[in-house]
């Protein structure tokens, strides 16, 4: 499951249609809900799909009416975003079509007759695209999505020894929605967005599917006494908090806003086929329709590349219809008049918290009582008065067209190098020769006079010549281009300007380079610690028991796993303010990484080398010289008594090998499992299995002790042999006595 499946996030609610206290019938994959977590009391008509239809009305009105409010402000919005994803993809000889409201490629149009040749209907020859828009932006994206950036959940009291607990069990949880959320790409796609479209909204909820696996929960019924009694169980898919990512092209927030807290509404639109919906909506599947409403339309061809669009909105897709979401907060519904008193005060008492609602077209689907702010995060990309900030690439737009002019102009003028020449009509066949396309150096006719020498008769122009300044222009434009977005060369490994920089040099310009995108950086790491917390406390509401994931232990590549558990009896602390670990510091990439491994084992400090080639941490330092062949000494000792407390957790009786072990090694590694956070939840959850690996480290410290007391023993102590023809000594035949070693335990 991946967060661009169009399946999830369809509603935050139970399966529309289906029983909500039989979650094993509902179809899969089913949308994102935050379910009812107690399977004995089953909610009636949780999405309020038989809403009265005076109550149904007043919100679609709501909605229109919030949606139409600033539509001349939005239409200018979406049409700078477009182009701007027209850039991106390397469409960019557009022009804006007032009847068709869309940038409209002169390629892609078919107004012209076919009779006409194509200079005349559609301009130049030269419409080449050199795309620095998108490889400035591939660069910046890469510098900042080189690492995710570390949630910490601090405790709220640091003596409280819940709160310590709670807040590494949030850790935990933080890491595996991160993982099932692929992360790495999330990321990655956010930048993508800001760099475009300026802002970046992240919807979180809570979604069960048969592809997380089920669980099985008991059913009850009452006995004669009226005491519960466990009948049986049935099976419920798994819960998984799902993460999406929209731009404002899918979703509207009113524009005049700064923050997201003073955003009253929030819609969400996405298309999908009419088939999909009526599967997931089927109390509304006769009455699913389109959206004829002129803004409907608008934003439904701005959600369409416009390389793929038609000329005519009658030819688009007939079978898409746009579902739109939409939160509402509590206060809007005072902005209802009077006239409406008693459906304004039936609303704030369904919906105390705010009101999400769900419409295709003019057709009502669901609503429930939800908070936007728990469901949403919105995150800006730059400096602004407002929430929407402009696009992180805007300014590269107008370098990129003065770019493309400039290349065009010069392949043109490369090519008109080449002179034309002019012929006397009754020399040449010009009726056959007009037939071939025009070139430069073609031959056209023209009228000599009677008399003239056959050189008299050719008129050859002079050559056209590239411009001095041309190559200053280009130089020029592509310093404006760097500098406008803080994509310099030393931060994409490029050239560095002159050739005797230093590679210290060569780095403090990078680092200064990396600074010029801090601000897109620490607005990227608010948003991001704000998703996943929210993301966190909506996995702990749909807990209903105990769970775990596997994670790869030491020795991955050799299979060796390790379970994490995450248990509802480890939440009962407090955590603190949310913070990001490292929220000073920029992206580290490998390069850098490797100069900084480097440097430490350079300075030959003895407590950075004890550090660095610990056995933990030794399998790191091949990682980051990428270096994965390398043998370090002592690995292997380090796997084998990882795969070894894995077999004692399992109940195999391992005894160590004293021809084969390094005690020191497994030593060191026991111990650091036994105070790690993976060892301390065995001491835990599997105290017999904990007391087997701590007997075996015993073991190992007894072996150690012999070993160490064998390499000081007197080398004398024996019995000499005699030397060649020497009596036997008597004195030195007499056995001597051993040292005693200490009692084995």
């Amino acid at each position: 499951m991946t967060p661009q499946d169009p399946f999830s996030g369809l509603g935050a609610g139970a399966a529309p249609g289906l029983p909500a206290q039989d979650p094993a019938q509902a179809p899969p994959p089913t949308p994102m809900i935050p379910f009812n977590t107690n399977p004995t009391a089953p909610i009636k008509d949780p999405n309020n799909e038989n809403l009265p239809e005076e109550l149904q009305l007043e919100l679609y009105n709501l909605v229109k009416q919030y949606e139409d409010e600033d539509s001349w402000i939005r239409k200018q919005q979406i049409k700078l975003w477009k182009k701007n994803e027209e850039f991106w993809h390397g469409v960019q000889y557009v022009f804006w079509s007032e009847s068709r409201q869309d940038w409209i490629a002169p390629t892609e149009t078919r107004w012209f007759q076919q009779e006409e040749g194509r200079e005349e209907a559609e301009g130049p020859f030269y419409d080449f695209v050199i795309n620095i828009y998108k490889a400035h932006g591939e660069a910046i994206i890469a510098a900042l999505g080189a690492q995710i950036p570390a949630v910490r959940f601090p405790p709220d009291d640091a003596e409280n020894e819940e709160d310590l607990i709670t807040s590494k069990t949030f850790a935990k949880i933080a890491d595996l929605i991160m993982r099932h959320n692929n992360s790495k790409v999330l990321i990655i796609r956010a930048l993508f967005t800001m760099c475009n479209q300026g802002l970046v909204c992240a919807y979180h909820a809570p979604k069960s599917d048969k592809l997380f696996g089920e669980i099985e929960v008991p059913e009850y019924h009452k006995d004669e006494e009226g005491n519960p009694q466990i009948t049986g169980t049935t099976k419920r898919p798994k819960t998984r908090t799902i993460i999406e990512l929209y731009g404002p092209l899918n979703v509207k927030i009113p524009y005049y806003v700064t923050s997201q807290q003073e955003c009253g509404y929030l819609m969400c639109k996405k298309d999908h086929p009419i088939a999909l919906l009526k599967h997931l909506y089927p109390h509304v599947a006769e009455k699913i329709e389109n959206d004829t409403t002129d803004m409907g339309q608008y934003e439904k061809m701005a959600r369409t590349p416009s390389a793929y669009s038609s000329w005519s909105r009658i030819d688009e897709n007939q079978n898409l219809r746009t579902l739109n979401r939409v939160w509402l907060r509590p206060w809007i519904f005072d902005g209802m008049p009077e006239t409406k008193a008693a459906e304004r005060d039936q609303l704030k008492k369904l919906f105390p918290d705010g009101c999400y609602c769900a419409f295709i077209g003019r057709t009502y689907v669901e609503a429930r009582n939800e908070e936007l702010d728990k469901y949403w995060t919105i995150g800006q990309c730059g400096l602004s008065r407002n929430i929407h900030s402009d696009p992180y690439l805007q300014p590269l737009i107008p370098v990129q067209e003065m770019t493309n002019v400039l290349a065009n102009l010069t392949m043109e003028t490369i090519e008109q190098g080449i002179p034309s020449t002019f012929a006397d009509t009754d020399t040449l066949n010009f009726s056959a020769y007009s037939r071939h396309e025009a070139r430069p150096g073609m031959v056209y006719p023209m009228k000599v006079k009677a008399g003239t020498r056959a050189s008299d008769k050719f008129f050859e122009q002079s050559r056209a010549t590239l411009s001095k300044e041309v190559q200053f222009f280009q130089d020029t434009l592509e310093k404006s281009g760097q500098f406008v977005v803080g994509a310099f060369p030393s931060v994409y490994g490029g050239p560095s300007e002159g050739s005797s920089r230093t590679a210290a040099e060569y780095n403090m310009s990078r680092q200064m380079a990396l600074q010029r995108l801090g601000l897109l950086w620490t607005f990227l790491v608010a948003w991001w610690i704000r998703t996943i917390e929210k993301s966190v406390r909506l996995y702990t509401e749909a807990m209903t028991e105990d769970e775990r994931f596997v994670f790869p232990g030491e020795g991955a590549g050799e299979n060796n796993y390790v379970n994490v558990w995450i248990r509802r009896g480890e939440m009962t602390g407090k955590v603190g303010e949310v913070e990001p670990e490292g929220a000073e510091n920029f992206p580290i990439s490998t390069p850098q990484k490797q100069e900084l491994l480097m440097r430490l084992i350079g300075m030959n400090n003895a407590f950075l080398q004890q550090a660095i080639f610990d056995p933990e941490n030794r399998h790191l330092v091949a990682d980051t010289l990428a270096y994965p062949d390398i043998y370090i000494p002592g690995e292997d000792q380090r796997m084998k008594q990882a795969r070894e407390i894995q077999d004692i957790l399992k109940g195999a009786n391992v005894m160590p090998e004293p021809e084969v072990d390094d005690d020191s090694i497994h030593i060191e590694t026991i111990k650091n499992w036994a105070v790690g956070t993976t060892g301390l939840d065995c001491k835990q959850t599997n105290p017999q299995g904990y007391q087997m690996v701590i007997q075996h480290l015993k073991e190992h410290l007894m072996l150690q002790t012999q070993k160490q007391l064998q390499a000081i023993m007197p080398m004398g102590a024996g019995p000499q042999p005699p030397g060649p023809g020497a009596a036997p000594n008597p004195q030195n035949s007499q056995p001597q006595e051993k040292p005693k070693g200490p009692p084995v335990q």
